[in-house]
């Protein structure tokens, strides 16, 4: 395959496509949509990425000579097609913008090395529910099947997301992402309970809540308030209820989820999942966080997830999956759904 340069034509081996926090940047004499690693060619000739660039940047275009930065509107999660081995690296695009041949997966300090992001492959959901569109369903719960959940808890006004991972454990050698909740506008009362529907969906399964900050309130509503015996308390005896999120514990987390996406254990469908691990990295010697400018919620919740399964309620050198199990006395996703759209009981503190 060819693509332009110019007035000539390069080989490249084709297009990777991926999920990026995006942003959509107005030239002077032309347009793009792009992630917010992608680089460009600045004035001088050097390279510079579209998270760096501002207005009155100026970029190298074929055909104008230059193209200057007007505005830049930032989009969030889309997904974005790169070039592959571009011959020589450099291309064109037909509005004249020259670009470098790059990803926006994985720099050399990701918590997940690129070749193993290159290879994670997004899915749509088989459903999407609640009225803002929070909950994606990528498995529905399946009876007998054994299910772990991690929450990140944020305070719910626009700023960071509140987020549940919900992940099936076939084996210690199998796990898979079937459920991911994400909002920044749920409030603390109202998260604690979707976090008890969906354990209590999820076949009653067990999970960690990080107790930091606001962490705190959504903890103790969901154990005292609701009596959701399923949480799991990493706290010595007399600190509290859930899981402290310091040096330590978020270290063990992170190595462990680097180790079962490494090692293909853990498959992973959610988009926004994908492109906030492209941008999780290493910010000091063994603390990892979301580069400036990114989120890392739902990051956050996935790693406390697979905390769990080291945890001794756990036991993951025994997990059966019972195939035979009816659902006779559970409730559906859809009847949960049901629940949280139109139960009066539900929805009345939070109206």
């Amino acid at each position: 395959m060819f693509i332009k340069m110019g007035d000539t034509f390069k080989k490249f081996e084709g297009f990777k496509k991926q999920a990026s926090e995006s942003v959509h940047i107005y030239f002077d004499n032309s347009e793009i949509t792009c992630s917010l690693d992608h680089r460009f060619k600045d004035e001088n000739n050097n390279d510079i990425y579209a998270k760096d660039l501002k207005r009155g940047s100026i970029v190298k275009n074929d055909t104008f000579g230059q193209s200057l930065v007007i505005q830049i509107e930032n989009i969030g999660v889309k997904t974005v097609y790169t070039p592959l081995v571009v011959d020589g690296e450099l291309y064109t695009t037909t509005n004249g913008i020259i670009h470098h041949n790059c990803s926006f997966l994985g720099s050399s300090n990701t918590l997940v090395s690129g070749n193993i992001l290159e290879k994670l492959v997004e899915a749509e959901p088989v459903e999407t529910l609640f009225e803002d569109l929070s909950l994606n369903i990528y498995k529905k719960p399946q009876p007998g099947h054994f299910y772990v959940m991690g929450c990140d808890c944020a305070t719910g006004v626009g700023g960071d997301y509140s987020c549940v991972q919900v992940i099936e454990i076939r084996s210690k050698y199998e796990m898979e992402q079937v459920a991911v909740y994400r909002s920044n506008e749920v409030r603390v009362g109202e998260y604690a309970r979707i976090i008890d529907y969906l354990s209590k969906m999820y076949n009653n399964c067990y999970y960690i809540i990080e107790n930091n900050d606001v962490g705190k309130q959504v903890t103790e509503e969901v154990w005292y308030t609701l009596e959701n015996t399923n949480l799991i308390n990493t706290e010595k005896a007399g600190k509290g209820l859930g899981t402290k999120a310091d040096k330590r514990s978020k270290l063990d987390a992170c190595m462990e989820l680097k180790r079962v996406i490494d090692a293909e254990i853990l498959k992973l469908h959610d988009s926004v999942t994908i492109a906030e691990l492209s941008r999780f990295e290493e910010q000091s010697p063994n603390v990892f966080a979301a580069a400036k400018g990114n989120h890392d919620d739902t990051v956050s919740a996935l790693y406390w997830a697979v905390y769990a399964t080291m945890q001794p309620e756990i036991d993951m050198d025994n997990i059966k999956v019972k195939e035979d199990v009816k659902m006779d006395d559970m409730r559906t996703i859809d009847m949960m759904a049901d629940a949280l759209e139109y139960s009066s009981d539900f929805w009345g503190d939070f109206k």
